[in-house]
């Protein structure tokens, strides 16, 4: 793995470089990486580096270490072009980065594009600035007390450089039971916190503070039809998609392809940018129910791809665990990380070294079933109150139970009634089930009557948009693919050895997304109207008119079938360690196994797989390896 760290000690300068070495340490746990440190008295800021991009740098004025793809760096140049010199564009960044600052200041972020993290001490004005990109594509953690800060890529540089103690965090873990992933800005460690997107943090001796400099906007509605919506849409991503492919040989980049619109509007458009052939990556399984390789076939046929599958095995998933659990540096239970590992993998095998990624899509222009879902019931909050309450409902109550209209009327009434954010997030564990039967007592009282709905709830509110739906794309923009799918796919990529961009996270099109209707999202009930009708002379018509699957594994029938997955599931998670921690009832892993066996559906099992994951991050990244093994 790779990343950047700097650290500030106030008091004790001669603390600086075993800090540093410490954190650096942390960042190179493969034994490839290329490192680098620069101190100037009391800081010191260094990286860990697989990638020409993450990049030192040092002069009179500043130091910089950062991490930023260089593909569209032409542009700004114009700002700063007396500090250019001959080099690649990636060597280049980090002066750039220098540049920008000298002539804005902190407002330099905002001129930057694509996926970024950077950390930046002005050794005049003896300030640090660390900032990271709109979407939170490049993640940064920092630790601050009187007298040292400390930010890095990941929450273990942080522990290893000696000044942060391992307290975990009671909220974070019931947020991984809940979302399958800690929710930023708090994290495993209560006294780490991690930058949101689009946010920067400027510290001097005396006073650090964090302020957004980047946010999605909703409802900036020009008066442009539907059409030219369309046409632009179709422009913008097409530019997005090309610019997403410069400063890389056409043999060497490709494209994740799951047979979805995303990924095959990716495809097409790299096609048209004159990658040829397009190097597209699908993973399946035997399992047919979760496959699409059949829709990723017709696309890779469609634009002349050359295609490359792959079927991952529940041994693939027995042996790859560890490692995965160990390139996130927080719990980490998205199943559907495994796939995303081995079709990046196929890609390294194949000589790929950048891959294009259609995450954002879905959330950017409402392609989410649970939009479509959330509309259903919304519409019976339309219905009068006087004809709700007056009648349909006292209706349903003095009605036969055992007949199934009458059941099903009943269920929909109940779920229509339950307040909108409440009801989006209802199938979500810790939404579904009581905290008092899950947790112990003291571990319960140690979360302070938190609740998993109060992070979303704020984005909810905050959100600056006036329809129901576009605050809920804000939510699922912070949570499902900031918190979620951004480090599942960057993470599992980097632990493969490829690097990945995503198109649709160009601020161009996410912005171009801002100004779409809602009604033009969720058209009807139909799942990203606009988004359908700018690339359906693209793609395939199969593609459009398919069921959105996703990254999907069968995760939970290999807990049952496969012997070396059932057996360490359930030694894990009845281990003495693991009932000790404190943290769940025993009687609620009884039965949560009780269910799973008697479940046909893969709900209980995937919450098997949560604790399994859980509970081996413990094992890694918190217990001392010398008292426990995986």
């Amino acid at each position: 793995m790779s990343g950047l760290c700097a650290v500030w000690e106030k008091t004790d300068r001669s603390r600086v470089a075993p800090s540093l070495a410490g954190m650096i340490g942390a960042l190179s746990f493969s034994g490839s990486e290329r490192t680098q440190t620069e101190i100037d008295g009391d800081v010191g800021l260094g990286v860990s580096a697989l990638w020409g991009r993450q990049q030192v740098y040092r002069d009179p004025e500043v130091l910089i270490v950062c991490d930023a793809d260089p593909y569209q760096q032409e542009d700004l140049w114009m700002y700063c072009a007396h500090r250019r010199t001959a080099g690649s564009a990636a060597n280049q960044t980090p002066a750039l980065v220098a540049g920008l600052y000298e002539r804005f200041g902190c407002d330099c972020v905002e001129k930057l594009r694509g996926g970024f993290s950077l950390i930046l001490w002005d050794r005049r004005k003896r300030t640090l600035l660390a900032a990271i990109d709109g979407f939170a594509i490049n993640r940064l953690v920092y630790y601050e007390d009187t007298t040292t800060l400390l930010v890095a890529t990941r929450i273990d540089a942080l522990v290893r450089s000696g000044d942060v103690a391992v307290e975990l965090n009671p909220r974070a873990i019931a947020n991984v039971l809940n979302f399958t992933t800690s929710i930023a800005p708090e994290t495993a460690l209560l006294n780490v916190t991690r930058l949101l997107p689009g946010t920067l943090l400027l510290a001097s001796g005396t006073h650090t503070h964090v302020k957004p400099y980047w946010d999605m906007r909703y409802g900036l509605v020009d008066g442009a039809s539907e059409a030219r919506l369309s046409q632009e849409l179709e422009s913008t991503v097409e530019k997005s998609v090309a610019d997403h492919c410069k400063g890389v040989s056409s043999p060497a980049v490709g494209a994740f392809l799951s047979g979805g619109t995303d990924s095959s509007t990716v495809v097409g458009m790299m096609d048209r940018a004159g990658v040829k052939p397009v190097n597209a990556f699908s993973i399946g399984f035997n399992e047919q129910q979760f496959n699409e390789l059949e829709y990723a076939v017709i696309t890779a046929e469609k634009f002349g791809a050359k295609h490359h599958t792959y079927l991952v095995s529940p041994q693939d998933c027995f042996e790859a665990l560890p490692g995965m659990v160990r390139a996130f540096d927080e719990p980490f239970a998205n199943s559907s990380a495994i796939p995303t590992y081995f079709c990046a993998k196929l890609a390294a095998d194949n000589g790929t070294k950048v891959l294009l990624a259609g995450d954002g899509g879905d959330e950017l222009f409402g392609g989410n079933q649970r939009y479509q879902t959330d509309k259903v019931f919304g519409v019976y909050q339309t219905v009068p109150r006087l004809l709700r309450k007056g009648l349909i409902e006292p209706a349903l109550s003095l009605s036969p139970a055992d007949i199934g209209f009458v059941e099903k009327a009943r269920k929909y009434v109940h779920r229509a009634n339950i307040p909108a954010l409440e009801r989006y997030f209802s199938y979500h564990f810790l939404c579904a089930h009581s905290a008092a039967d899950i947790f112990e007592p003291d571990f319960l009282a140690a979360m302070n009557g938190y609740s998993v709905l109060e992070v979303p709830a704020r984005y909810y509110r905050q959100a600056s948009a006036a329809e129901h739906l576009d605050r809920l794309l804000y939510v699922d923009v912070k949570i499902s693919l900031g918190d979620n799918d951004l480090p599942k796919v960057t993470c599992m990529s980097e632990m493969a050895g490829i690097q990945v961009r995503f198109p649709f996270l160009d601020r161009s099109v996410a912005e171009l997304s801002g100004r779409v209707p809602a009604r033009l999202k969720l058209k009807g009930f139909e799942k990203r109207y606009l988004f359908k009708r700018a690339f359906r002379n693209l793609l395939p018509p199969e593609v459009i008119r398919k069921k959105k699957q996703g990254f999907g594994i069968p995760v939970s029938r290999w807990l049952k079938t496969d012997f070396r997955l059932r057996e360490l599931a359930r030694d894990t998670l009845f281990s003495r360690c693991a009932l000790e921690r404190g943290y769940f009832r025993r009687q609620f892993i009884e039965d949560l196994f009780r269910k799973y066996e008697a479940d046909q559906s893969s709900y209980y099992g995937d919450t098997v797989w949560t604790f399994l994951v859980l509970e081996l991050w413990h094992r890694q990244l918190v217990d001392e390896p010398a008292k426990v093994t995986v």
